[in-house]
């Protein structure tokens, strides 16, 4: 094995939590921040992963303040999209020069136009673009040097099952490529990192057709979860959700078109995708349960001022945010 990497994994609960087990079990110096009941657990009895055929569990460094952290090699960004806000300003003492960070977020990211070509990536001036909805005034963007950024795309299953507990359904695929569309000996390393833990990386040199293709199924069946109760199968069971989340796969394979990218699947396929999930809950269901925030932004409301800004129609989207909009705000009250 190579020497191994020192990484911290910001947020360690579904993504995060899964990625921090499989890197450390591979002999890589792992920390994670984690809050709350989970990071006790942790700091009590490690960190534990279980899946359909093992469960693993390590010791980690865990805390609840970025300072208590040295330089990482890697930075792998586990929270939600509306969680990031406070916390990019945080990471640049963590970063030298080579440092990668890697969002494994949903939907629309930040960075989206960093190094994008579309003609919506630039504004009047010249500068890089940012979306309101998901970076207001641009702030995260100027967070950090976007040259540390590595896009991923994640295709892992997995809740936190009790504090210190991750449970996963045995499928770790993680598409990670450059934001300027190339490929790059860093994206190759963290490649062969993640298949000695034990992942399935796929390196692509078009990132964004990879988030389109994951925001088909994210931005139609994860509000749809959210606001009738029910998993993925039940969903993929009913034909009445199945003809609308038909109707809101079109509408953002058809926006991704629009930004010169590839959704590289058709519906039906997206759809066998969705069946081969099995019972598995949403990770805004999942959110809902718990009582927190919904993820939103990043799922709806980024791809709907895309939208706008293309001049692309999106009635079921539009309807899906202002339902999921008001189940959120309902959420937030209680």
């Amino acid at each position: 094995m190579a020497s191994p990497w020192k990484i911290l994994v910001v947020g360690a609960g579904a993504v995060g939590g899964t990625l921090a087990v499989r890197l450390a079990a591979a002999g890589h110096t792992v920390s994670v921040l984690a809050r709350g009941a989970h990071l006790q657990a942790i700091q009590r009895a490690g960190l534990c992963l279980e899946d359909p055929q093992e469960r693993v569990c390590v010791e980690v460094q865990a805390s609840d303040d970025l300072a208590d952290f040295a330089p990482q090699d890697l930075v792998i960004l586990g929270l939600k999209a509306h969680q990031l806000g406070p916390v990019l300003p945080q990471l640049r003492p963590l970063l030298h020069a080579d440092t990668v960070v890697l969002p494994a977020i949903n939907g629309v990211p930040w960075w989206y136009f960093h190094a994008d070509t579309s003609p919506q990536a630039r504004t009047a001036q010249g500068r890089t673009a940012h979306l309101e909805s998901i970076d207001p005034g641009g702030r995260l963007l100027g967070a950090i040097d976007p040259a540390h950024l590595v896009g991923c795309v994640v295709h892992a299953s997995a809740e936190v099952a009790s504090p210190g507990v991750i449970r996963g359904n045995g499928q770790y695929r993680y598409v990670i490529g450059e934001p300027i569309h190339t490929r790059s000996p860093r994206v190759q390393a963290l490649a062969d990192l993640l298949r000695a833990a034990g992942c399935e990386p796929e390196v692509t040199d078009r990132i964004r057709d990879a988030i389109w293709m994951k925001l088909v199924g994210n931005a139609t069946f994860n509000p749809v979860a959210a606001l009738t109760r029910a998993r993925m199968n039940a969903i993929c069971d009913n034909p009445e959700l199945v003809a609308l989340i038909r109707d809101g796969m079109a509408e953002i394979m058809g926006l991704a078109r629009a930004y010169g990218c590839d959704p590289l699947v058709s519906i039906e396929q997206r759809m066998d995708i969705a069946r081969g999930i099995g019972p598995v809950k949403t990770s805004t269901l999942q959110d809902l349960e718990r009582g927190r925030a919904l993820e939103i932004a990043a799922l709806l409301h980024a791809p709907l001022e895309m939208a706008r800004l293309a001049h692309h129609s999106t009635p079921t989207l539009q309807t899906l945010s202002a339902l999921l909009g008001e189940l959120d705000r309902q959420v937030c009250k209680a």
